[in-house]
C-alpha cells in the first residue's frame, strides 16, 4: 500500500505522476494510493518505514492506543540513543532518542506502553489535556490509574515528571471523553470536591433512570457534558429532555455544560456548581 519515491521511480513512475491526483504524500518521501485515507496508523507506518527499529510514541501512540482516528499534523517515533545512527530529516516527522527503549505491539505496530506513552506526553500538555490523556488511555487499554502512579513516581531526570506525578494522582476510571476529563479537571482545579464519575441513578421502583458523567449523588446533583450531536439528532435531543424531567421527578438537579463553558468560560462553570451545592445544603438545613 504505502510506497517510497525510490520505488515508484523503480516502478516507472515519474515525480510529475506522484505529484498528481492519483497518489498522495503521508510523510517525506512515503505516498500512498490517493483513494487511501490517511490515518494515525498510516503514518506510523509511514514512520517506521523511515526510522527502522523506532517505536511510536508520544502523540501518534496516543492516537493509536486511544483509536482516534484524526491525522496528526507531526508523528512521533523514538529510538534507542545510539551515535552511529544517522536520523532521518523528514517534515512532519519527529524522531526522539532514548537511554532505554521500551515497547508494546498491538495491531503489529511497536508503541511505546501506555504508562510510557504517558509520561512522554508530559512535556507537551499542561495538567487538565495530561490527565485526559491519562483516562483515554484507562479507557481504552488495560492500564490502571495506578500504573502512571508507579511510573512517574519512578522516573528520574525525566522532563515534565513534576506535572506527570501530578495528573497521574487524578487520572480515573470510567471517563466516557476527553471533554469529559477536562470538565472533572475545572471543578477539581477550581477548588470544588472531586465529583463521582458514572454514577447510576434509580428510580423510586429500583429501575434505571440515568447514569450522569459526573455528579455529587449525596446532593443530588448532577453534572453532564452536552456535546454538539445532541443539538445535532433530534432524537437524543427528545431523550435528553426526557432523561432531565424524569431525574427532576425523583429530586435531582442536572446541569448541562458545553465545550464553550470548559474551554471559554470555566470560572462561570465553577460559580455555578458552587451556587447549586449551597443552595442545596440551605434547602436540605431548611427541610
Amino acid at each position: 500500500m504505502l510506497f517510497t519515491v525510490a520505488e515508484a521511480r523503480a516502478a516507472g513512475l515519474s515525480r510529475g505522476v506522484l505529484r498528481g491526483p492519483a497518489y498522495r504524500r503521508v510523510l517525506g518521501p512515503v505516498y500512498v494510493d490517493a483513494a487511501v485515507t490517511v490515518t494515525p496508523q498510516l503514518q506510523a507506518t509511514a514512520a517506521l518505514m523511515l526510522t527502522p527499529g523506532a517505536v511510536v510514541s508520544h502523540q501518534t501512540a496516543l492516537s493509536l492506543w486511544t483509536g482516534d482516528h484524526r491525522a496528526g499534523d507531526v508523528v512521533h517515533v523514538t529510538v534507542q540513543r545510539n551515535p552511529r545512527l544517522t536520523l532521518p530529516r523528514v517534515q512532519g516527522l519527529r524522531v526522539h532518542e532514548v537511554q532505554h527503549l521500551d515497547q508494546e505491539s498491538p495491531a503489529e505496530l511497536p508503541l511505546t506502553s501506555p504508562a510510557r506513552t504517558f509520561l512522554d506526553l508530559a512535556p507537551y500538555h499542561d495538567l487538565p489535556d495530561l490527565v485526559a490523556a491519562g483516562d483515554a488511555l484507562v479507557r481504552r487499554t488495560a492500564a490502571e490509574p495506578t500504573d502512571f502512579v508507579e511510573a512517574s513516581a519512578a522516573a528520574i531526570g525525566v522532563r515534565g515528571v513534576r506535572l506527570a506525578r501530578a495528573a497521574a494522582r487524578l487520572v480515573r476510571a470510567g471517563v466516557d471523553s476527553p471533554m469529559e476529563s477536562r470538565l472533572r479537571m475545572v471543578l477539581v482545579l477550581g477548588g470544588l470536591p472531586e465529583p463521582t464519575i458514572g454514577h447510576v441513578v434509580n428510580d423510586s421502583g429500583g429501575g434505571w433512570l440515568a447514569t450522569l458523567d459526573l455528579s455529587y449523588p449525596d446532593r443530588q446533583l448532577g453534572i453532564d457534558y452536552d456535546g454538539r450531536h445532541h443539538l445535532a439528532d433530534p432524537r437524543q435531543w427528545r431523550n435528553d429532555i426526557r432523561r432531565r424531567e424524569n431525574l427532576e421527578r425523583e429530586g435531582w438537579l442536572l446541569r448541562l455544560v458545553t465545550a464553550y463553558d470548559v474551554l471559554q468560560a470555566p470560572q462561570t462553570v465553577v460559580a455555578r456548581i458552587t451556587e447549586d451545592l449551597a443552595t442545596y445544603r440551605r434547602r436540605s438545613y431548611a427541610a
